[in-house]
Formats: structure tokens, sequence, C-alpha cells
């Protein structure tokens, strides 16, 4: 160890040689000066008697020289050694090497230097070791936050080559299982719409938050996808440099399909509440004409009631779908005896069938289990089912009712020989204002469209779910499964089946 800190004696900074020089010159100086004497005074000796001290004194002469040139190189290598070690040892732990140690040899200032040093030495460590400590707490606190958050995230550096890309942007573009880091953005987005945003960020001197919107192709699914980006530059602070561009990505599919719908409804409901308003005002203007007969003007009374009503039903089913959707609907849940309950609405609106000789029969079990219902939802549940089987079926069909005590539910199913439902018009006929347009015979049955959204919303908060199958001129089936427990569950999608 000690070897590898060897100073080279012609090394014109060492400390060794300025110690090896000084201390060698102090040593031999009374030398010098004696044999300056000796060789001045020699004459007079050699007049005299023959004498042996020049021979004697030349061979201490050059022992002396030896035995300084050892002393001089034993203490300036004792003194330099440790400062030797010391800068070795200082240069490793400006490097981070922070477990470097010097060698405590005596008990003189060195040795006290050194123990300063190495005390100085330990709390470097310990405060390395914490901050250490803390840059990874940091880094895995960073790196949870950017797994978990339902953004995505792209971190370019100031070439476009990507830093860092979390795994929701990942599964997005398809980069879970490529080698992107450090690799240029544009070899693996496929979106050229965001590379120029991000390069557009990058080149420009602005600091403002900017965002785009933009499609992509969802890797699960055929259906698109509308994400927005927002970018902002990163810049030091010291030298004004830009160090990279953090782009956030969010999904914003669903306010982009809510706006979308909240469009449509205001059309659909400017639609159907225009309809009803327009029969009303235009057969109100007729009944003021003076020539207007008493047969004419029951008439056109009965329409405009007949309207009113269509109005007042239209707008009482959507306020209760809103209310129900909207959270603001309170159930009462009471307990329910369904075998009474459905008896009741046949009862009550008996005369709906017997308008048109349809034949209404009802199969229950003798004993049905009390449920834990809102009575007055309910009620709305059957009645809209039974009127919808009674009006899209001819004249002179069958209804059938029938109620199932089943293990761990109660099934209600109304089936009509009616008119059915398309294979192209099922799957939409629990969305609001949809009316099934593709059959001749129903084009000219009125209705509001709500209705069956009116259904699947009650049924789902009663945690049960719809079920409907259906063929066009071969009648209806829906079917309305309840828990026995009286748990709500999340919502359930209607299941609708061809047949």
């Amino acid at each position: 160890m000690w070897g590898a800190m060897k100073t080279p004696l012609f090394d014109i900074n060492s400390i060794f040689k300025k110690l090896f020089v000084l201390t060698f010159l102090i040593s031999v100086l009374p030398i010098g000066l004696s044999w300056v004497y000796f060789f001045f005074m020699g004459n007079e000796i050699s007049k005299g008697e023959r004498s042996t001290l020049p021979l004697v004194y030349y061979g201490l002469f050059f022992l002396a020289i030896i035995l300084a040139v050892g002393a001089a190189y034993y203490f300036s290598k004792k003194i330099s050694r440790p400062l030797t070690h010391f800068i070795q040892t200082a240069t490793e732990i400006a490097r981070g090497n922070f477990s470097q140690e010097v060698v405590v040899e005596s008990n003189d200032e060195i040795g006290r230097l050194a123990r300063i040093f190495n005390y100085m030495t330990d709390q470097l460590r310990r405060i390395h070791q914490k901050n250490l400590h803390k840059m990874i707490t940091e880094k895995n606190k960073t790196e949870t936050i950017l797994k978990n958050i339902a953004d995505g995230v792209i971190v370019t550096d100031a070439t476009n080559r990507i830093l860092l890309v979390n795994i929701v942007a990942a599964k997005w573009f398809g980069l879970l299982s490529l080698d992107y880091l450090e690799q240029p953005l544009e070899e693996f987005i496929n979106n050229r719409k965001l590379i120029k945003f991000i390069k557009e960020i990058t080149s420009s001197s602005g600091k403002k938050l900017q965002n785009i919107e933009f499609v992509v192709e969802n890797v699960d699914s055929p259906k698109q996808q509308v994400l927005q980006a927002r970018a902002a530059r990163m810049v030091d602070d010291e030298s004004a440099e830009l160090v990279g561009i953090v782009t956030i990505l969010r999904d914003i599919t669903r306010e982009k399909e809510i706006d979308r719908m909240k469009t449509e409804l205001v059309s659909m409901v400017a639609h159907e509440l225009r309809s009803p308003l327009t029969c009303i005002s235009g057969f109100s203007e007729l009944l003021m004409d003076n020539g207007v007969t008493r047969e004419q003007s029951e008439e056109y009374a009965q329409i405009i009631l007949k309207e009113s009503n269509r109005l007042s039903d239209l707008i009482n089913k959507f306020l209760d779908i809103s209310k129900i959707e909207s959270g603001k609907s309170q159930m009462q849940k009471t307990p329910v005896d369904l075998k009474m309950l459905i008896e009741k609405v046949l009862d009550f609106n008996s005369q709906l069938a017997e308008k048109k000789q349809i034949h209404v029969n009802f199969d229950s079990p003798l004993e049905v289990p009390i449920m834990n219902l809102d009575r007055d939802m309910m009620e709305q549940v059957i009645l809209n089912l039974y009127s919808n089987a009674i009006k899209y079926s001819p004249e002179k069909a069958h209804v059938n009712i029938r109620l199932h005590d089943n293990e761990r539910d109660v099934s209600i199913d109304i089936e009509d020989t009616g008119y059915g439902i398309s294979e192209n018009s099922l799957p939409h006929i629990f969305e609001k204002f949809y009316r099934v347009t593709d059959n001749d015979r129903v084009i000219d049955i009125t209705g509001s469209g709500l209705g069956l959204a009116l259904v699947r919303e009650i049924v789902e908060i009663h945690g049960g779910k719809i079920k409907v199958k259906s063929a066009l001129g071969q009648g209806s089936t829906f079917t309305v499964v309840l828990q026995k427990s009286g748990h709500v569950s999340l919502a359930v999608k209607p299941e609708v089946t061809v047949v």
C-alpha cells in the first residue's frame, strides 16, 4: 500500500524532495566546513611529521555523507508519507469514495491531524449515506406516483430522446415490451401530431403550459381514445439551459362522449317536446275558430288532453331518470309482496288489454318471499313493461307474466307475442329517447322513448338486472331479476338476446 504512495525524487513539487534536500544540507554542512578547513590547512600539516589524519578524515567524511543521506531520506519519508496519504485519501473522497481512512502512526501533530481527518471522513460518510437514502426514497416515491396516476407521462431531453415513460403512456402507445429509453421519440411514438407538438415546445423559448388533443388507436379494443397532451419546458435555474420536456397525457374520451351525448340529449328533448307542444298549440287555435262544431271541439279537446298527458309523462319520466342518475332520488324500501303488486298493476290497468282484446295470463307460485323494495318504483317497472307489451302487440295477442321464486333471486318474465324487436335495434332499446324505427308496424305508435331507460335505472339501483330476448315478428320477453338479499350491486349492463 505504501509502495503505491511513493513520491518521485525528482518531482519539483514534491514535499519529500524539499525535506530531503533541506535535511541533507543541514546534516552535511558541518562536515563540509570541516573539509574546507582541513583542505586549506593540509599543506601546513604535511610539512611536519608524516600523519595519517587525512586518510582517516576522508573515510569519516564519506561515512558521514552516507549517514546524512540515509537520515535525510528516513526523516523526509516519515514526514511526507502521511501527507501523501492525505492527498490520495482526499482525492478518493472527492470522487465519492468515503470508505478511505488515514493510518495514524504517531501522537504528534501529524497524528492528531490524521485523527481529525478520519473524523471528518466519517461524518461525510454519514451525511452521504443519509442523502443517498433520501435520494433513493424520493426516487421510489416518484416512481410509485408515476405508476399509480391515471395520466400518462412522457419525459424527453433537449434532443427529443425519451428519458421516461410511465406505465399508462407505455400501454397507450404499445411500449411495454420495448427498450425505448434514450432513443429518439419519433421511432417509438407513432402519432405525428404529438411528436410535432413536443418538438415545438422544445424549440420554443416560452415557459407557458400548452395543450393539444389527438386521437390514438386503443390496443385493447377497436374504439379510439381521445387524449389531451399538456407539455412544459424544464429549464436549469442557473444556466438557463433546456433540461427536457415533460408531457402529461390525459384520457378525455369519456368527457368527449359525455359532451356528445349532452348535445344529442338536448336535441332529442327539444324534438320530443316540440311534437306535443305543436299539437296542443295547433288544436288550441282551431278551438278558437267560431265555425268549430261541438263534435269537432270535443275531438280537438281529446287530442289536446292526450298530447298534454304525453308531454307530462315525458317530463316526469325524464326527471325521474335524472334524479336516479344524479343520486338525488332516495329509495323508500319497505317489505313488498311482488305477487300482490303485479296483480294490482294488472287490475288497475286492465282496460289497456281490453281495448285490443289481448289475453293476459299471470302465473305465480302460491307463496312468494317478501322483498325489501321501493313499492312506487317497482310499480313503475311492472307498469312500463306491461304497457309496452300491450302497446307493441296486435289485437287478440297474448301477454304472459310469470313470477319465479329461485334459490337466490326472484325473477319476473313479461312475454308478449307482438311485433318483436329487430337485431339492429335490440342493443339500443334501453337508451334514452331511443325509438324503434325499422319496423313499419310500430312507427306510428307514440311513446316518449324513456320508459325502458327508466326501468333499467330503477332495477339497477335495486341491485338487480334486466334481460331481454326478442326476434322480429316473434314477440319479446323482458326479464327482471331481483336479489333476495336486498344487496345493492354495481350496475350491470342489460342483457339482450336475439332469438
